[in-house]
């Protein structure tokens, strides 16, 4: 009954991930980054419905470190123990949270934030600055009886993550003999994607591999709804991903060209330790 229950949250998560919710958030002018960041994300936390003490908490933090931030006559040494929670508690979000929604909006606080701070010594200051960037960087891992998972999370820049981003899957059940791999592509905001590129980089920014559209499999179910999913041969992903450092996701809107560039083999190979079977299928690649 227990990995019954188990298997069920892990499904749930990665039905979560593929589908990312049924409601659309609408445009407001706050999109262009002119209202205060808490503000946006409660705004987008209210499209989703999502008013639970625990998370609404989370976002009251992370005002109150904002509003440290905007004023400069603020010492750190008065804050420092907010800012190093609002980065653990966001690290951890982004890690463990089987709400979609949350973890997609605290790896866009995570970008809005450390935009601002790198404008402000005094956040250097703090002794948890240096660790917390790289936790930003960190996969999500399910590992289950039943079922394991990893996803990484592309976003463009932070302003922009309600309505852009890329989810990297890799995913393998108790009996099956190979992992299933994928990329879901969201653009809820002209839900046009066409010409998908995705180009895999190295630490200087060389092009180490380019995956075109009409390459691989595409489901285009939801295609309507902004979402594609692009299924690629899980040796072929592993691999890159063990090679790559930087993934930039690129498509045609109705309005041109759009992109956005995530980190995800900083630490895909560490984090694929705390997933047994997938990692013997990479060891299976490697070796």
């Amino acid at each position: 009954m227990k990995q019954l229950k188990y298997k069920q949250i892990a499904i749930f998560i990665l039905c979560a991930i593929a589908l990312s919710a049924c409601a659309t958030p609408q445009k407001t002018d706050e999109e262009t980054g002119e209202v205060r960041w808490p503000n946006f994300l409660r705004n987008w936390a209210a499209d989703y419905e999502i008013n639970d003490s625990q998370r609404l908490s989370l976002i009251n933090l992370i005002d109150s470190v904002y509003y440290f931030l905007e004023d400069s006559t603020q010492s750190v040494e008065a804050h420092s123990n907010q800012v190093c929670r609002m980065l653990d508690q966001m690290a951890n979000v982004i890690a463990y949270d089987s709400v979609f929604e949350f973890t997609l909006m605290m790896r866009a606080t995570a970008s809005n934030f450390w935009r601002l701070a790198s404008k402000d010594d005094r956040v250097y200051q703090c002794d948890c600055s240096g660790e917390s960037i790289s936790r930003f960087v960190e996969w999500q891992t399910v590992s289950f009886t039943d079922v394991e998972l990893m996803c990484f999370t592309v976003i463009p820049r932070s302003w922009e993550a309600p309505w852009h981003f890329a989810n990297i899957i890799l995913t393998i059940g108790k009996d099956d003999e190979e992992p299933l791999s994928s990329f879901v592509i969201t653009n809820y905001e002209d839900f046009q994607m066409d010409s998908i590129q995705i180009t895999f980089y190295d630490s200087v920014y060389t092009v180490l591999d380019v995956v075109y559209e009409n390459e691989v499999y595409v489901d285009s179910t939801n295609a309507a709804r902004g979402i594609k999913t692009l299924l690629m041969p899980y040796k072929y992903l592993m691999q890159m991903l063990s090679q790559s450092l930087f993934v930039d996701v690129s498509y045609k809107t109705t309005e041109g060209w759009y992109s956005m560039r995530g980190g995800p083999g900083a630490s895909f190979g560490e984090q694929i330790e705390d997933c047994p079977r997938l990692k013997k299928a990479l060891d299976q690649i490697t070796h």
